[in-house]
Protein backbone atom coordinates (compact mmCIF):
# COMPACT_ATOMS: atom_id res chain seq x y z
CA UNK A 1 0.00 0.00 0.00
CA UNK A 2 3.36 2.38 0.84
CA UNK A 3 4.00 2.35 -3.15
CA UNK A 4 0.45 4.24 -4.23
CA UNK A 5 -1.10 6.08 -0.79
CA UNK A 6 -0.45 7.15 2.89
CA UNK A 7 -2.66 6.57 5.84
CA UNK A 8 -2.35 7.26 9.24
CA UNK A 9 -2.41 4.10 11.33
CA UNK A 10 -5.26 5.57 13.58
CA UNK A 11 -7.42 5.96 10.18
CA UNK A 12 -8.31 2.01 10.48
CA UNK A 13 -12.16 1.83 9.70
CA UNK A 14 -12.97 -1.67 9.85
CA UNK A 15 -11.44 -5.18 9.45
CA UNK A 16 -12.35 -7.64 6.37
CA UNK A 17 -11.85 -11.30 6.16
CA UNK A 18 -10.03 -13.15 3.79
CA UNK A 19 -8.90 -16.98 2.85
CA UNK A 20 -6.94 -18.12 -0.21
CA UNK A 21 -7.11 -21.54 -1.04
CA UNK A 22 -4.14 -23.82 -0.75
CA UNK A 23 -1.06 -24.03 -3.40
CA UNK A 24 2.42 -23.43 -3.71
CA UNK A 25 4.14 -20.66 -2.34
CA UNK A 26 4.19 -18.71 -5.53
CA UNK A 27 0.26 -18.96 -5.96
CA UNK A 28 -0.20 -17.85 -2.39
CA UNK A 29 1.85 -14.85 -2.72
CA UNK A 30 -0.17 -13.95 -5.53
CA UNK A 31 -3.73 -14.33 -4.72
CA UNK A 32 -3.05 -12.60 -1.46
CA UNK A 33 -2.21 -9.75 -3.57
CA UNK A 34 -5.16 -10.17 -5.94
CA UNK A 35 -7.21 -9.89 -3.18
CA UNK A 36 -5.80 -6.67 -1.50
CA UNK A 37 -6.53 -5.76 -5.33
CA UNK A 38 -10.00 -6.49 -5.26
CA UNK A 39 -10.51 -4.82 -2.08
CA UNK A 40 -9.45 -1.53 -3.28
CA UNK A 41 -11.04 -1.47 -6.62
CA UNK A 42 -14.49 -3.02 -5.65
CA UNK A 43 -15.24 -1.87 -1.80
CA UNK A 44 -13.64 1.20 -2.07
CA UNK A 45 -11.45 0.28 0.52
CA UNK A 46 -7.16 0.37 1.21
CA UNK A 47 -5.54 -2.55 3.21
CA UNK A 48 -2.95 -1.21 5.42
CA UNK A 49 -2.33 -4.18 7.95
CA UNK A 50 -2.79 -8.00 7.49
CA UNK A 51 -3.01 -10.57 10.23
CA UNK A 52 -2.72 -13.71 7.96
CA UNK A 53 -1.91 -17.64 9.27
CA UNK A 54 -1.45 -20.71 7.47
CA UNK A 55 -4.87 -23.25 7.37
CA UNK A 56 -4.50 -26.72 8.32
CA UNK A 57 -5.43 -27.56 4.39
CA UNK A 58 -2.48 -25.50 3.43
CA UNK A 59 -3.83 -22.16 2.43
CA UNK A 60 -4.21 -18.91 3.96
CA UNK A 61 -6.59 -17.40 6.35
CA UNK A 62 -7.13 -14.03 8.69
CA UNK A 63 -8.15 -10.12 8.25
CA UNK A 64 -6.83 -7.05 6.92
CA UNK A 65 -7.17 -3.82 8.27
CA UNK A 66 -8.53 -1.39 6.03
CA UNK A 67 -9.50 2.60 5.38
CA UNK A 68 -11.65 3.80 3.34
CA UNK A 69 -10.08 5.05 0.15
CA UNK A 70 -11.27 8.46 0.45
CA UNK A 71 -9.56 9.12 3.74
CA UNK A 72 -6.19 8.07 1.91
CA UNK A 73 -3.43 10.34 0.08
CA UNK A 74 -2.61 8.98 -3.22
CA UNK A 75 1.37 9.17 -3.81
CA UNK A 76 1.55 6.78 -6.65
CA UNK A 77 -0.49 5.02 -8.91
CA UNK A 78 -3.10 1.99 -8.05
CA UNK A 79 -2.26 -0.95 -8.25
CA UNK A 80 -4.42 -3.03 -10.96
CA UNK A 81 -2.87 -6.85 -11.88
CA UNK A 82 -0.40 -8.72 -10.76
CA UNK A 83 2.02 -10.72 -12.76
CA UNK A 84 3.92 -14.24 -13.06
CA UNK A 85 6.13 -12.58 -14.90
CA UNK A 86 9.71 -12.27 -13.27
CA UNK A 87 7.45 -13.36 -10.31
CA UNK A 88 10.45 -14.56 -7.55
CA UNK A 89 9.79 -16.17 -3.90
CA UNK A 90 12.98 -17.67 -2.81
CA UNK A 91 14.72 -18.61 0.89
CA UNK A 92 18.52 -17.36 1.65
CA UNK A 93 19.79 -17.67 4.38
CA UNK A 94 16.91 -17.79 6.51
CA UNK A 95 14.74 -15.11 5.25
CA UNK A 96 12.31 -15.24 2.66
CA UNK A 97 12.47 -12.81 -0.59
CA UNK A 98 10.28 -11.95 -3.28
CA UNK A 99 9.91 -9.92 -5.97
CA UNK A 100 6.32 -8.62 -7.86
CA UNK A 101 5.79 -7.15 -10.76
CA UNK A 102 2.73 -5.63 -10.28
CA UNK A 103 0.50 -3.41 -13.11
CA UNK A 104 -0.35 0.03 -12.50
Amino acid sequence: MEIFAEAPDEAVSRAIPLSVDPGSDRDLLVSLLEEEIYTIDVLGVVPIRFHLATTEDGGVAGDMDVVEAHGVELVGPVPKAVSYHGLEFTERGGEWRCRVVVDV
